[in-house]
């Protein structure tokens, strides 16, 4: 498994840090993604694909807070990952992170890891 450990920080000391293994690799979230930390988002998950990773879990464990800006930072990386055969799942979605992915219509468009199905709740 390699590590991305030249995590870059934004004004609002957003990180996000990737690890890759074969065609799998996984996003980790921490603090806040919002607009302007979402960019880092886009950059991980593009870094990722580009070298030839096609199942991507977004890792929520660290996330404090996300807005419009990440959840179309989500849309986004499934999009991508499924234009290449792929797939993307959520993992360690807490209370809040489900809450605001089902007001938005989103919950069922994703598959949460531990989870049987898209639309599977716990």
């Amino acid at each position: 498994m390699t590590t991305d450990e030249g995590a870059t920080r934004s004004a609002t000391a957003s990180v996000v840090r990737t690890e890759a293994s074969g065609d799998s690799g996984r996003v980790l979230l921490l603090g806040e993604i919002d607009h302007g930390a979402v960019d880092q988002l886009d950059q991980a998950v593009e870094k990722l694909l580009g070298s030839g990773v096609v199942h991507l879990v977004l890792d929520f464990a660290g996330l404090n807070f996300f807005d419009s800006a990440c959840i179309s930072a989500l849309i986004r990386a499934k999009t991508s990952a499924e234009e290449r055969g792929g797939t993307v799942k959520l993992a360690n979605v807490d209370r809040y992170a489900r809450r605001i992915l089902d007001i938005t219509g989103l919950l069922g468009s994703f598959t949460i890891e531990g989870e049987e199905s898209p639309t599977a709740r716990a």
